[in-house]
C-alpha cells in the first residue's frame, strides 16, 4: 500500500504541473495574441497551434486528475437507493470496467499514435511531429485507467466506499442549513416592508 501512495503522489504532481501550468501558458499565449491583434496589428501565427496542443495536454491530463478526486459526472440514483453492501459491490463493479475501459482506450490509441508516426506527419505552422503531441492521449488515458485501478484497490482494502484512491463515496454538504433555509421562506411569504425586519 506504501507504494501506491507514493505512485499516486507522483502521478498527482505530474498532473497538477500538467494542468495548472497549461492553463496559464494557455491564457498567456491567448492574451498575448489578442494584444499583438489589435494594438500592434500583428498575429501571433503560432498561438492557435500551440493552444490546440495545449488542449490536449490538459484535457486528457486533466481527465486524470478529476478521476483522482473523484469530480466525474456521476448517476448517483439507482447508488443511492441500494445498501451499503450493494453500494460496495456497484463501486467494485464501476471502477473495475471503467479500468478496463480505460486501458483499452490508451491501447487503441496508442496504435494510432504510431500510425501518425509512420505516417511522419507534422504541424501546419510550428512543423512539430504530430505524434509528439497524439502521444499524450493515451498516456493521460493510461493515468485515468491507473487511477480507477488504485480506487478498486482501495474499495478491497478498505471497508468504506471509496469513489478514488484518495475520495470517500460521500456528498460535500452545501452548507446551507435549517436556518438560512426558514429565512429565505419567510423572504419570500414577507411583503417589501418585512424584508428589512428579516435580514436583521
Amino acid at each position: 500500500m506504501r507504494f501506491l501512495r507514493k505512485l499516486n503522489a507522483i502521478l498527482r504532481e505530474i498532473e497538477e504541473f500538467v494542468v495548472a501550468y497549461g492553463v496559464i501558458t494557455m491564457a498567456v499565449l491567448t492574451i498575448a495574441d489578442v494584444i499583438g491583434r489589435n494594438v500592434f496589428n500583428h498575429s501571433l501565427v503560432f498561438v492557435p497551434e500551440i493552444t490546440q496542443f495545449l488542449i490536449v495536454f490538459i484535457t486528457f491530463f486533466g481527465t486524470s486528475y478529476a478521476a483522482r478526486n473523484g469530480r466525474h459526472i456521476r448517476m448517483s440514483a439507482l447508488y443511492d437507493a441500494l445498501s451499503p453492501s450493494w453500494q460496495k459491490a456497484m463501486l467494485y463493479i464501476t471502477t473495475s470496467l471503467t479500468s478496463i475501459a480505460l486501458f483499452y482506450m490508451s491501447y487503441i490509441s496508442a496504435k494510432y499514435v504510431l500510425r501518425v508516426y509512420s505516417f511522419n506527419r507534422v504541424s501546419s505552422v510550428l512543423t512539430i511531429p504530430l505524434y509528439l503531441i497524439w502521444i499524450w492521449v493515451p498516456i493521460g488515458l493510461l493515468l485515468a485507467a491507473i487511477q480507477y485501478s488504485l480506487a478498486f484497490i482501495k474499495n478491497i482494502v478498505e471497508k468504506e466506499p471509496w469513489i478514488s484512491f484518495e475520495q470517500k463515496a460521500e456528498y460535500v454538504d452545501v452548507g446551507v442549513g435549517v436556518e438560512e433555509m426558514d429565512r429565505g421562506r419567510a423572504v419570500d411569504r414577507a411583503g417589501p416592508a418585512q424584508v428589512t425586519q428579516i435580514a436583521e
